[in-house]
């Protein structure tokens, strides 16, 4: 911190970090990998009803991923947002956080994705492939889970404007915040998925990737977060193990049962799940976050977004391989991916991060360099 930047208020300091969060985050992210392996496993075993059940409700680990975003952000960024110097080097940091990954993600897909407009791949490029209702078609192109990173990064642009306003309400206001954006998450959801007899994976890609409606689960994120932030050490040491059980199984019964659009009623779980993690006191907060879950989880984010060009990769190099060894890549392509995103995370992701950080760092100190030097010319002239 530089002696110039003003010290940010006591709220802010020695804020502990929430390893458990980190190691979620690679279940979900897993998850998902399941999900779309499904089919396959449908192929290959007599899967029970429930399990596949619950595998098939896979897609909503991204429900889990908004409101962890959302509450992270604000329990990282609450005090220390507010000002225009303050929300670029927030967009400066998420920029370095999420595009060399993404990036990487469209190198890799490329190969399989080339008969792509230049349009298409301008809005993946700039991350607003899901932004546009008239153009529904944009939101999966190129890599199909680059689609969240396109509504995070709506989220992004808002939150710095969003997160000082809500710090600004009350606790009572936060409490009726939260009961509603609950509500929200799970009633539009329902409605929307359940119209007639239209088709379900066709509403999915035109209303359901839109940023304005899953807006409430990151909302739902951050003010838990600032709740977690305004409670006392005594409230937080009384922190239920038995509410993080609860919110565990209760995700793991909801996501078995065939309770068609209603699912979206794990809306509930994953949120206690979220704030109960991140008070850290239960053992399954403590498995989290050991060594191997925390690096698992850090990986997490090149498991998610490099899902389908590992699997496509891997299904070509299995091809030239002896016909005995062919079947091999796709059992072991979840293994190929979570090995290749740690090393993508300890010499990819982590190092580009800092340099990206380190170029806008150096821009700025340039910026105030040719300023004062400039300054300095007038006051001599």
């Amino acid at each position: 911190m530089s002696p110039s930047r003003p010290e940010p208020p006591a709220l802010t300091r020695d804020r502990r970090t929430l390893p458990a969060l980190t190691g979620v985050r690679f279940l979900a992210a897993f998850y998902v990998v399941l999900f779309h392996g499904l089919p396959w496993l449908q192929q290959k075993y007599a899967l029970p009803r429930a399990v596949q059940t619950f595998l098939g409700n896979g897609y909503l680990a991204v429900n889990l991923f908004f409101i962890l975003s959302g509450f992270i952000l604000a329990y990282t960024y609450e005090g220390q947002i507010e000002g225009k110097t303050n929300r670029l080097h927030f967009w400066e940091a998420r920029f370095a956080r999420i595009y060399p990954v993404y990036f990487l993600s469209l190198v890799l897909a490329y190969w399989f994705e080339r008969g792509l407009s230049f349009g298409t791949r301008t809005a993946v490029l700039l991350m607003v492939q899901a932004w546009n209702p008239r153009a529904p078609q944009l939101s999966g192109a190129w890599n199909y889970p680059a689609w969240t990173l396109s509504v995070e990064a709506f989220f992004y642009l808002c939150f710095p404007f969003l997160l000082p306003w809500m710090s600004r309400k009350s606790s009572r206001t936060l409490f009726w915040m939260m009961a509603i954006l609950v509500v929200v998450c799970i009633v539009v959801h329902t409605p929307v998925l359940g119209l007639g007899d239209l088709d379900r994976s066709s509403l999915f890609i035109n209303i359901v990737p839109l940023p304005i409606l899953r807006i409430p689960e990151f909302l739902l994120g951050m003010v838990m977060g600032l709740k977690l932030l305004r409670s006392e050490a005594a409230e937080l040491s009384k922190g239920s193990s038995l509410r993080t059980y609860f919110a565990a199984l209760g995700a793991l019964v909801i996501l078995s049962l065939p309770l068609g659009v209603w699912v979206s009623l794990v809306a509930i779980p994953f949120a206690i799940l979220v704030y109960e993690l991140a008070i850290g006191e239960t053992l399954l907060a403590k498995l989290l976050s050991t060594r191997v879950m925390v690096l698992l989880g850090s990986a997490s984010y090149a498991v998610y977004l490099l899902q389908f060009p590992i699997r496509s990769w891997t299904r070509v190099v299995f091809s030239y391989l002896p016909e005995k060894l062919a079947p091999l890549g796709v059992p072991l392509t979840p293994l190929f991916l979570v090995l290749f995103s740690i090393l993508v995370f300890k010499f990819w992701e982590e190092p580009c991060r800092r340099a990206v950080r380190s170029w806008f760092a150096k821009r700025k100190l340039h910026a105030a360099q040719v300023q004062a030097a400039h300054s300095t010319g007038k006051e001599g002239s």
